[in-house]
């Protein structure tokens, strides 16, 4: 593989008869021509018509020029309308009850003040959802913190009025709630069940791992209760409609 180091970290290879260029900074690795090869090789930003000249004995300058110049681009209609909203993730709560050590929210807070979202606020999202959502039939709202189980009124007001607002719009809403399982009793999860929200269960493993990365608030671990809670909602329904997800560091 014969390589050039180019400026502004991009490199060039050539590989046979492919010539690959790497873009440092994206990550991104494009097939070019040789011509495309050759112009790198002497273009350095700003010095367009110098790279024409330093080419014209080997190439078209028309084929040179049209490779440094870019045409005028309008964007397709789709690309200038007003964009679509189709998704929501709502926090409800900037609290929780475990202080992960990896924990990227501030323990629930987010770096501010810890508190709980307000059921106006919830239905002013749902609201803007549908204002925002174009034709789409479907929208998506994910109870998220923190922890949501912490706010279970507003997630019930949610719920109720996404299902009202759908019926008078003709929209779809799908639920879903991101938790650590500690507060997930039973009248929560024949709630979730009975709504046909999607769960998400945080696990980080065996209980010694677990604890140390996911304690309460007071220090104690929270293993055992989370195990025996994700048990009872995944048995409660039938295996479905839930994910057990964990964060794994070093």
């Amino acid at each position: 593989v014969k390589g050039t180091h180019m400026k502004n970290n991009i490199h060039t290879f050539t590989q046979g008869d492919l010539h690959i260029l790497l873009d440092v900074n994206s990550g991104a690795v494009h097939l070019i021509d040789g011509m495309t090869k050759d112009i790198l090789q002497v273009f350095e930003g700003g010095n367009d018509q110098a790279a024409v000249q330093a080419l014209a004995g080997r190439y078209d300058r028309g084929a040179v020029a049209e490779a440094l110049f870019a045409p005028d681009l309008s964007l397709p209609t789709v690309f200038r309308q007003q964009p679509v909203v189709k998704s929501l993730c709502l926090h409800v709560a900037h609290d929780c009850n475990l202080r992960c050590g990896y924990c990227f929210a501030g323990t629930g807070a987010f770096g501010h003040q810890r508190g709980l979202m307000d059921a106006a606020v919830g239905k002013r999202a749902v609201d803007f959802l549908i204002e925002h959502g174009g034709e789409r039939r479907y929208a998506e709202i994910d109870f998220f913190g923190g922890e949501p189980l912490l706010n279970m009124e507003t997630v019930r007001a949610v719920t109720d009025y996404s299902r009202q607002r759908g019926r008078e719009t003709g929209k779809t809403f799908r639920l879903t709630l991101t938790t650590n399982a500690v507060l997930l009793d039973d009248a929560i999860i024949q709630y979730l069940n009975d709504n046909d929200i999607s769960v998400v269960l945080s696990l980080d493993g065996r209980r010694q791992t677990h604890d140390r990365m996911r304690p309460r608030a007071g220090g104690s671990g929270s293993y055992d209760e989370c195990v025996q809670n994700i048990a009872k909602l995944v048995k409660s329904r039938h295996d479905q409609n839930y994910y057990v997800r964990g964060t794994f560091t070093a």
